[in-house]
């Protein structure tokens, strides 16, 4: 029983760290929209526009992923 002790600490540990890596993601995404959409700024401009911007682009899904490289990744 110890070692599923251990191992359920361990994943609780994880998903714990999981959730603090993507509020961050999320804050700043957040912030990033409001630096860009400035005084005009509201959540669901912002959600507007990042849907749009994919359903009806011209672009691929593949290039849309190639231009993502400069937001932060998960890792940072």
């Amino acid at each position: 029983m110890k070692k599923i002790d251990t191992l359920s600490k361990k994943l609780q540990d994880l998903q714990a760290e999981q959730q603090k890596l993507q509020l961050k993601i999320a804050e700043h995404l957040y912030h990033e929209s409001q630096k860009i959409l400035g005084e005009d700024f509201s959540p669901s401009l912002a959600l507007t526009l990042i849907q749009q911007a994919w359903h009806y682009s011209g672009k691929t899904k593949e290039d849309w992923l190639k231009l993502s490289n400069s937001f932060p990744n998960s890792a940072d």
